[in-house]
């Protein structure tokens, strides 16, 4: 992989290359996706694919859903909001380590649609890119940093959510539990634990609810089938609702509602 490519903007860097070693290595073949300046070939560009700024994302809205139903089964109208959920994890694994990687440097980072660009390929997100100047200089803190990612997060749900018929805490869960999980992968980088956790504090730097508030919970579960302490997603996906759809997520807060043969039924747990 090429790390850095003449292309459009007059460098174009890719985040493997600005991540802490050990992100790097766990995340490359997400990083390798993540881009600031747009390389002169993007990645995956065929006949299939667009490259579009964010801010047209909604007008794509047959194309995400077409993709996710081809990938899920299902109909891309009677099931669209739990299509739609699905493809924003898709979209939240090139956002969420690109937001993360900024944070732990502090280095704000400009994730505004207006300056983002998404490559779909058949209708899935295939990579990002930021303008060449996105990554600002280090600050002492990290609340630009958190601001930043908070804001990008929160316009894409918006037109997600627009799309069709579904609360954007559903969005706002998925994005919280890939966090989480990158949280944990970021445990033991210098001051990485700390600065992480500042995303999940219950308000935002201007006072207001932080819709990624506790996105996860580690409680006691009432079936000795279930890991303990469970590790329960506050909001569910909502994958379930697609046909065919019947094993849960391993952190489906639905699993604490089952019966013992239930559980057993779920493929996540064995």
């Amino acid at each position: 992989m090429m790390a850095v490519l003449q292309g459009n903007d007059p460098v174009a860097r890719c985040f493997s290359t600005l991540a802490p070693p050990r992100l790097a290595a766990h995340l490359e073949s997400r990083l390798q996706h993540i881009w600031l300046g747009t390389p002169d070939q993007p990645q995956h560009a065929d006949a299939e694919a667009a490259c579009i700024p964010l801010t047209e994302l909604g007008a794509y809205r047959s194309e995400l859903l077409t993709a996710m139903a081809l990938h899920y089964g299902g109909d891309a109208e009677i099931h669209a909001r739990a299509l739609l959920s699905q493809w924003s994890k898709y979209y939240f694994w090139l956002a969420a380590p690109a937001g993360i990687v900024a944070l732990l440097l502090r280095r704000p980072l400009d994730m505004s649609p207006a300056r983002t660009r998404l490559l779909l390929r058949n209708g899935m997100p295939a990579a990002l890119y930021f303008a060449a100047d996105a990554l600002q200089p280090p600050q002492p803190d990290t609340a630009a940093c958190t601001a930043a990612l908070i804001g990008h997060l929160q316009a894409v749900i918006e037109t997600l959510a627009s799309m069709t018929r579904i609360a954007p805490r559903v969005f706002w869960g998925n994005a919280g539990n890939l966090l989480d999980y990158l949280a944990g992968e970021c445990a033991a980088l210098p001051g990485g634990a700390g600065d992480i956790e500042n995303l999940f504090c219950s308000c935002l730097s201007d006072g207001g609810p932080n819709p990624l508030r506790t996105p996860v919970r580690r409680v006691q579960p009432r079936s000795d089938l279930l890991p303990n302490p469970f590790r329960a997603r506050r909001v569910c996906c909502m994958r379930n609702e697609i046909p065919g759809e019947t094993n849960l997520c391993a952190s489906c807060p639905l699993l604490l509602t089952m019966c013992d043969d239930e559980l057993a039924c779920q493929e996540s747990l064995q």
